[in-house]
Protein backbone atom coordinates (compact mmCIF):
# COMPACT_ATOMS: atom_id res chain seq x y z
CA UNK A 1 0.00 0.00 0.00
CA UNK A 2 1.76 3.45 -1.09
CA UNK A 3 1.74 6.36 1.14
CA UNK A 4 -1.18 7.91 -1.04
CA UNK A 5 -3.46 5.40 -0.19
CA UNK A 6 -3.32 5.35 3.36
CA UNK A 7 -3.73 8.93 3.21
CA UNK A 8 -6.77 8.14 1.10
CA UNK A 9 -8.37 5.88 3.42
CA UNK A 10 -7.50 8.01 6.61
CA UNK A 11 -9.36 11.56 4.27
CA UNK A 12 -12.30 8.69 3.44
CA UNK A 13 -12.63 7.51 6.79
CA UNK A 14 -13.05 10.21 8.34
CA UNK A 15 -15.66 11.66 6.05
CA UNK A 16 -17.32 8.44 7.03
CA UNK A 17 -16.75 9.43 10.18
CA UNK A 18 -18.56 12.80 9.96
CA UNK A 19 -21.53 11.10 9.00
CA UNK A 20 -22.29 9.52 11.82
CA UNK A 21 -22.89 12.88 13.50
CA UNK A 22 -26.53 12.10 12.06
CA UNK A 23 -27.45 9.27 13.63
CA UNK A 24 -29.98 8.90 16.08
CA UNK A 25 -29.08 8.70 19.49
CA UNK A 26 -30.79 5.23 18.84
CA UNK A 27 -28.87 4.22 16.35
CA UNK A 28 -25.55 5.40 18.42
CA UNK A 29 -26.83 3.18 21.13
CA UNK A 30 -27.63 0.13 19.17
CA UNK A 31 -25.37 -2.56 19.46
CA UNK A 32 -23.45 -3.54 15.77
CA UNK A 33 -24.95 -7.31 16.53
CA UNK A 34 -26.28 -9.20 19.20
CA UNK A 35 -24.53 -9.06 22.10
CA UNK A 36 -21.99 -6.91 20.55
CA UNK A 37 -21.15 -3.69 21.68
CA UNK A 38 -23.27 -0.37 20.75
CA UNK A 39 -21.88 1.72 17.72
CA UNK A 40 -20.81 4.25 20.51
CA UNK A 41 -18.48 2.17 22.27
CA UNK A 42 -16.79 0.84 18.59
CA UNK A 43 -16.29 4.53 17.93
CA UNK A 44 -14.56 5.09 20.66
CA UNK A 45 -12.78 1.65 20.71
CA UNK A 46 -11.26 3.44 17.79
CA UNK A 47 -10.73 6.48 19.05
CA UNK A 48 -8.42 4.72 22.26
CA UNK A 49 -6.66 2.51 19.80
CA UNK A 50 -6.03 5.90 18.08
CA UNK A 51 -5.07 7.90 20.76
CA UNK A 52 -2.76 5.30 21.92
CA UNK A 53 -0.91 4.64 17.94
CA UNK A 54 -0.36 8.55 18.25
CA UNK A 55 0.98 8.96 22.36
CA UNK A 56 2.51 5.72 23.06
CA UNK A 57 3.59 4.09 19.12
CA UNK A 58 4.15 6.82 16.81
CA UNK A 59 7.27 8.92 18.65
CA UNK A 60 9.08 5.46 19.26
CA UNK A 61 9.15 4.61 15.44
CA UNK A 62 12.99 4.47 14.49
CA UNK A 63 15.15 2.35 12.47
CA UNK A 64 15.57 -0.91 14.91
CA UNK A 65 13.31 0.01 17.62
CA UNK A 66 12.29 -2.44 19.96
CA UNK A 67 8.87 -1.42 21.97
CA UNK A 68 7.20 -3.10 24.21
CA UNK A 69 4.15 -5.46 22.88
CA UNK A 70 0.38 -3.76 23.15
CA UNK A 71 -1.08 -2.84 26.54
CA UNK A 72 -3.74 -5.53 27.60
CA UNK A 73 -6.46 -4.90 24.91
CA UNK A 74 -9.44 -5.63 27.40
CA UNK A 75 -8.45 -3.31 29.88
CA UNK A 76 -8.04 -0.70 26.83
CA UNK A 77 -11.37 -1.88 24.94
CA UNK A 78 -13.16 -1.96 28.79
CA UNK A 79 -12.02 1.80 29.23
CA UNK A 80 -13.35 2.82 25.88
CA UNK A 81 -16.75 1.52 26.66
CA UNK A 82 -16.96 3.19 30.14
CA UNK A 83 -15.82 6.46 27.95
CA UNK A 84 -18.86 5.92 25.32
CA UNK A 85 -21.09 5.33 28.09
CA UNK A 86 -20.11 8.87 29.72
CA UNK A 87 -19.49 10.79 26.69
CA UNK A 88 -21.69 12.66 23.99
CA UNK A 89 -21.78 11.32 20.25
CA UNK A 90 -20.34 14.87 18.81
CA UNK A 91 -17.12 15.00 21.08
CA UNK A 92 -16.55 11.32 20.69
CA UNK A 93 -16.33 11.62 16.91
CA UNK A 94 -14.83 14.96 16.82
CA UNK A 95 -12.14 13.86 19.31
CA UNK A 96 -11.69 10.93 17.16
CA UNK A 97 -11.13 13.01 13.68
CA UNK A 98 -8.98 15.39 15.72
CA UNK A 99 -6.51 12.11 16.02
CA UNK A 100 -7.55 11.06 12.02
CA UNK A 101 -6.25 14.73 11.36
CA UNK A 102 -3.02 14.56 13.32
CA UNK A 103 -2.43 11.31 11.17
CA UNK A 104 -2.81 12.99 8.24
CA UNK A 105 -0.20 15.83 9.45
CA UNK A 106 2.24 13.05 10.12
CA UNK A 107 1.84 11.51 6.88
CA UNK A 108 2.39 14.16 4.92
CA UNK A 109 5.96 15.02 6.05
CA UNK A 110 6.86 11.49 5.90
CA UNK A 111 8.59 9.79 2.63
CA UNK A 112 7.46 6.52 0.83
CA UNK A 113 11.18 5.23 2.68
CA UNK A 114 10.14 6.17 5.94
CA UNK A 115 7.03 4.26 5.85
CA UNK A 116 9.70 1.15 5.50
CA UNK A 117 11.20 1.82 8.29
CA UNK A 118 11.67 -1.16 10.46
CA UNK A 119 11.02 -2.17 14.11
CA UNK A 120 9.76 -4.65 16.66
CA UNK A 121 6.69 -4.70 18.87
CA UNK A 122 7.77 -7.43 21.11
CA UNK A 123 8.26 -10.59 19.01
CA UNK A 124 7.02 -9.25 16.05
CA UNK A 125 8.72 -7.19 13.42
CA UNK A 126 7.21 -4.40 11.37
CA UNK A 127 7.38 -1.26 9.19
CA UNK A 128 5.24 1.93 10.12
CA UNK A 129 3.53 0.96 6.75
CA UNK A 130 2.56 -2.74 8.17
CA UNK A 131 1.44 -0.63 11.15
CA UNK A 132 -0.78 1.81 9.36
CA UNK A 133 -1.96 -1.65 7.11
CA UNK A 134 -3.23 -3.12 10.20
CA UNK A 135 -5.02 -0.46 11.44
CA UNK A 136 -6.66 0.74 8.40
CA UNK A 137 -7.77 -3.14 8.25
CA UNK A 138 -8.92 -2.72 11.83
CA UNK A 139 -11.40 0.45 10.58
CA UNK A 140 -12.75 -1.57 7.80
CA UNK A 141 -14.12 -4.07 9.98
CA UNK A 142 -15.60 -1.93 12.33
CA UNK A 143 -16.96 0.81 9.77
CA UNK A 144 -18.32 -2.82 8.19
CA UNK A 145 -19.97 -3.27 11.79
CA UNK A 146 -21.34 -0.22 11.86
CA UNK A 147 -22.93 0.30 8.22
CA UNK A 148 -24.50 -3.17 8.64
CA UNK A 149 -26.21 -1.97 11.94
CA UNK A 150 -26.94 1.10 10.84
CA UNK A 151 -26.96 1.66 7.23
CA UNK A 152 -24.83 4.09 7.08
CA UNK A 153 -22.73 3.79 4.19
CA UNK A 154 -20.99 7.79 3.10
Amino acid sequence: MKKQDIIKHYESFSLWLESLKKLEQYSWQQPVSEGKWPVAAVVAHLLFWDRYSLKERFPLFKEGAELESFPDFQSVNDAAKEYAEKHDQIEIIDELLGVREQFLKMLGNMTEENLDILFMIGKHSLTIRDYFIDFIEHDLHHKKQIMEATGVRN
